[in-house]
C-alpha cells in the first residue's frame, strides 16, 4: 500500500504540470486521472499511449518535459502496466533524447522487461537502436544478430515486435552504409508496420531513403514491391516527389523512361550524394532490367535475342552485350545459352517479378493464345485419330 500512497502523492503534481503546459489536451488528461483513480490500468495504458502520441510530444523540444512526466507519472506505475506497452511508452519517451541519455533511461528496466518474452524482444530492439545512434554499431549488430535468431526461433511474435526489430536493423544498415541490407530491412519494417503509426511528416523522407537504397544497391532488381507500398503516396506534393518517376523507370525496365526522368530531375538527383556517386551503378542496373524486360515480353518459344537487338534495346555497344548477358545470368535475372559464333542468346527463364497491370494484361493475352492453340490441337487430334478418342 505504501508504494501506491507515494504514487498518489506524485501523480497529481505531474498531471497538474501537464494541464498547465497543454490545456488543449484537457480531455485526454481527464481520462488519465479517471483511469488512475479507478485503478483501470489497462485503459490507463491505452490512454497514455494516445496522450504521448499527441502532436506536442513529437517535437524535439519536448525531450525534457517527457522525462519529467515519465519520472513523475509513468515510472511509479511500471508494475501495474502491461510489460510490452510499458516498453512502447519508454520508446516514445526516449525518441527525442540524446542517445547516451536514452541508453541510461532504459537501462534500469532490462530486468523487468526480461520477465516477458515480447517485452524483452522490444527492449532489446530499442537498446540496439540507441546503441546505433550512439555510434556503438558493433554492440548494436551483436545484439540484433542475437535478437534475429531469438525472433526466428520464437512462435507467433507480435507484429509490433517485428516492426521495431526491422526498424532498428534498417537504422544499423543505413549507418553502416549497406544499402542492400537497409532496403531489405526497410521492406520488412513496412510489412509489419501500419502506415498510420509512422508520423506523417517523416513519411516522405523515409520513402526517399528507401527508394535511394533500392536504386543504388547493386544486387537489388525487384522494384515491384516497393512501388506498391502505401508509403510512396506520401511523396505526392513533397520535395521528394521526383523519385517516383525514377523508380517507375526501373520498375518498367524502360530506358526511355529512365533517360526522361534523369533529364527532368537532374538537379534533384545530383543533390542526393548517394545517387550522384552511383551514376554508373544506376546505368548498369538499368541495362540489366531492360534486358529482363526484353526477354519477358517475348513469347516463351521466341526468346532468341540477337546481340544487335540487345545492344539497341539496352543502350550498350555490341562488344559489351556478352558481358551484360553474363552479368545478368550471374545475378540470376535470366537463364539461357549464349551462342558467340552466331551472336544470339537463347533465354530459357526470366526471374519472376511482381506484375503491374500492363504485364498482367500481357500474361492474359498469352493465356488466351495458349487456350486457343490447345483447342486447335485437341480438334486436330480428334480428326486424326477418331478411333482412339471414343467416349
Amino acid at each position: 500500500a505504501e508504494p501506491m500512497a507515494a504514487m498518489d502523492v506524485e501523480t497529481p503534481a505531474a498531471l497538474e504540470a501537464q494541464r498547465k503546459a497543454h490545456p488543449d489536451l484537457a480531455g485526454l488528461q481527464d481520462e488519465l486521472a479517471k483511469y488512475l483513480s479507478a485503478k483501470l490500468f489497462h485503459q490507463l495504458t491505452q490512454a497514455l499511449l494516445q496522450y504521448l502520441g499527441s502532436a506536442p510530444f513529437a517535437q524535439p523540444a519536448a525531450a525534457k518535459e517527457l522525462v519529467e512526466f515519465f519520472e513523475g507519472f509513468i515510472k511509479p506505475l511500471e508494475s501495474k502496466l502491461d510489460k510490452v506497452k510499458f516498453v512502447q511508452i519508454l520508446a516514445i519517451i526516449c525518441k527525442p533524447q540524446p542517445a547516451s541519455e536514452a541508453l541510461a533511461l532504459i537501462a534500469p528496466f532490462e530486468e523487468s522487461a526480461a520477465q516477458h518474452r515480447d517485452s524483452k524482444f522490444l527492449w532489446q530492439a530499442l537498446r540496439a537502436e540507441k546503441l546505433t545512434l550512439s555510434g556503438d554499431t558493433d554492440a548494436a549488430k551483436e545484439l540484433l544478430d542475437t535478437l534475429a535468431k531469438l525472433i526466428g526461433d520464437a512462435y507467433e511474435v507480435d507484429a509490433l515486435i517485428q516492426s521495431h526489430f526491422h526498424k532498428s536493423s534498417a537504422l544499423l544498415w543505413k549507418t553502416l552504409g549497406r544499402p542492400q541490407d537497409y532496403f531489405k530491412s526497410s521492406i520488412l519494417y513496412l510489412a509489419f508496420t501500419p502506415l498510420a503509426s509512422i508520423l506523417e511528416e517523416e513519411r516522405p523522407k523515409l520513402a526517399l531513403d528507401i527508394s535511394c537504397a533500392a536504386l543504388i544497391a547493386r544486387e537489388e532488381f525487384e522494384f515491384g514491391e516497393l512501388l506498391q507500398q502505401e508509403l510512396l503516396a506520401s511523396l505526392t506534393g513533397s520535395p521528394h516527389e521526383w523519385i517516383r518517376e525514377v523508380l517507375q523507370a526501373f520498375g518498367e525496365g524502360k530506358f526511355d523512361m529512365f533517360d526522361s526522368a534523369c533529364a527532368k530531375h537532374k538537379a534533384q538527383m545530383a543533390a542526393v550524394p548517394e545517387l550522384k556517386a552511383a551514376e554508373a551503378v544506376l546505368r548498369e542496373k538499368m541495362c540489366a532490367l531492360a534486358l529482363m524486360e526484353l526477354a519477358f515480353r517475348k513469347p516463351k518459344k521466341q526468346r532468341r535475342l540477337t546481340f544487335s537487338e540487345i545492344a539497341e534495346h539496352c543502350r550498350v555497344e555490341g562488344k559489351q552485350v556478352e558481358f551484360l548477358v553474363m552479368k545478368a545470368m550471374c545475378a540470376n535475372l535470366i537463364r539461357g545459352k549464349i551462342d558467340e559464333v552466331q551472336e544470339f542468346v537463347m533465354v530459357t527463364w526470366v526471374k519472376p517479378r511482381i506484375l503491374d497491370n500492363t504485364r498482367i494484361d500481357l500474361m492474359r493475352q498469352r493465356m488466351d493464345l495458349w487456350s486457343q492453340n490447345t483447342g486447335l490441337l485437341l480438334t486436330e487430334l480428334e480428326e486424326m485419330t477418331p478411333e482412339l478418342l471414343v467416349s
